[in-house]
């Protein structure tokens, strides 16, 4: 019988005070904020946030349309809620999915009707951004909150096993947060 070997664990790092009181911060942040916006969005726009995303994401590429894999990396969700909610959006008739040029992959892509209904939540949306962000940070601020969201992205965007896309996503936040 083969000996496991166990590696020494290493010691814990706890957080001091000044990480302890930011990451609390951090934690409201992750849940009234996308709270807000959510309720906003459905409410004014008869759309979740992640939606609104989704569309805008689709709004920016060239003929509307993007690979669901590479969708799924910028709308920062995974493949299985991505395919939901093109679902939902093909029913409204904001999106469709088409085969991809090799025929194995799909696309989506922003229908005009879709493309005008973002057009129409934009000024609601970035509105209450602007409302519950923006507005209250200084121009400085703003700056430094670009440069820690990016270090933080960076890190969380692992380079392997996600495709060309994440790469350059995660690329440029790197070169962004320096």
């Amino acid at each position: 019988m083969k000996r496991q070997v166990i590696p020494a664990a290493k010691p814990v790092r706890w957080l001091n005070n000044h990480e302890w009181s930011a990451w609390l911060h951090l934690m409201a942040t992750f849940t009234l904020l996308p709270a807000a916006i959510d309720s906003q969005l459905e409410r004014e726009a008869g759309m979740s946030h992640f939606e609104f995303g989704v569309m805008a994401a689709l709004s920016r590429q060239p003929g509307r349309r993007l690979q669901l894999k590479d969708l799924a990396v910028v709308a920062n969700g995974s493949l299985s809620r991505l395919s939901h909610v093109i679902s939902r959006l093909e029913r409204q008739g904001w999106v469709r999915r088409m085969s991809g040029a090799n025929g194995r992959a799909t696309n989506a892509e922003l229908t005009d009707k879709g493309y005008s209904k973002l057009m129409k939540a934009g000024p609601i949306h970035f509105a209450e951004v602007r409302r519950l962000v923006f507005d209250v940070l200084t121009p400085e601020e703003v700056k430094e909150l670009r440069r820690v969201t990016s270090r933080i992205n960076a890190a969380l965007i692992p380079e392997t096993n996600l495709g060309p896309l994440a790469r350059r996503t995660r690329a440029g936040a790197l070169r962004q947060s320096s």
